[in-house]
């Protein structure tokens, strides 16, 4: 009987196959030991969220208060009503603000770009903080200067402080009984010198609350296209009127709750039905705003909040007239 050859060379080839997978084995075993244990050691969220990531969005749409629940709730439920400020009053201040931060910009010959800029970001700043805990003062000073930087056109604390003091004098000369005070100058004394690191302070502050997303999306390039489309772009009254509209709109949070766009349409609307000359737009087959993504319900409610705000501005100097002639 023949004896069995074995081939020695097969028999080393696979043991040595063998020990190969054990040892991937164990190294991959070592391997997510290793991970489990790095992972053992993190702590998990203080708020119990799951690890992921962290996201910053420096988009300018951001701050569209309609963009979700959360911030929607701040259009009618804002830090200054809760603090316990009327409704009334909380606009009279946004008003104001967004007035003296207009009549600033010209006296500081910044450009209107730089205006919006700072009543954009007044508005923004008094829905994320209460003007009962903020001061008015400092903060309306610190839109101004921070929008001067932002657009391009620095002016100097000083100027702007200085600006500020004369408009402050007027406007009060203005609703009193005595027209014809006399404006101090401002004097650079121990007094300015805190109102001017007042000042600086807000500054950073409005930095901070707004998560240093500062920029702007203005509507004045987009009023001039759409009129420019709709072929009317020769028709200076309506271009005039709807520039108006649009920066007296300024004055109001429409900035905060629709995109340029529909208030571009909005303001172009307005203007062709209130010049002295009427110009009717396309609306068949449909609106033309619907071309820009502007809806007529958003329109009509842009163009409403726009009337309001003359006939709340028409009654407020009526009051303040009768007041001063009493």
């Amino acid at each position: 009987m023949a004896e069995a050859v074995i081939d020695t060379s097969v028999v080393e080839a696979k043991l040595s196959e063998s020990t190969l997978v054990e040892n991937d084995e164990e190294l991959v075993a070592s391997q997510n030991a290793s991970l489990d244990d790095i992972m053992s050691k993190i702590k998990v969220s203080t708020f119990g969220l799951k690890r992921n990531y962290s996201s910053i969005d420096i988009s300018a749409d951001k701050w569209l208060l309609t963009m979700d629940p959360k911030s929607l709730e701040k259009l009618s439920n804002s830090p200054s009503l809760a603090d316990g400020l009327d409704a009334e009053t909380e606009q009279d201040l946004r008003y104001l603000g967004c007035e003296l931060i207009q009549a600033g910009s010209i006296l500081l010959k910044l450009p209107q770009t730089a205006s919006a800029t700072g009543q954009i970001l007044y508005q923004r700043f008094y829905y994320q903080k209460s003007f009962v805990r903020c001061n008015f003062e400092h903060h309306l000073i610190a839109c101004l200067l921070l929008a001067s930087k932002i657009e391009e056109a620095p002016r100097r604390p000083r100027d702007v402080i200085n600006v500020y003091n004369r408009l402050k004098q007027l406007h009060r000369r203005r609703h009193s009984s005595n027209l014809n005070a006399k404006l101090e100058p401002l004097v650079l004394d121990a007094k300015y010198v805190t109102l001017k690191n007042n000042v600086i302070k807000a500054e950073r502050r409005i930095l901070n609350t707004l998560g240093f997303v500062v920029h702007v999306h203005h509507p004045h390039k987009l009023i001039y296209a759409y009129l420019h489309t709709l072929q009317v772009i020769d028709n200076k009254e309506l271009l005039q009127k709807a520039w108006s509209y649009m920066n007296d709109g300024l004055r109001t949070d429409i900035f905060l709750r629709y995109k340029p766009e529909t208030i571009a349409c909005s303001c172009i609307y307005l203007a062709a039905r209130t010049i002295e000359n009427p110009v009717p737009l396309p609306k068949d087959p449909y609106p033309w705003y619907e071309l820009y993504d502007a809806s007529d319900r958003d329109v009509k409610t842009i163009s409403e909040i726009l009337m309001r705000l003359y006939q709340r501005v028409k009654t407020f100097r009526a009051m303040k007239a009768g007041c001063v002639s009493n």
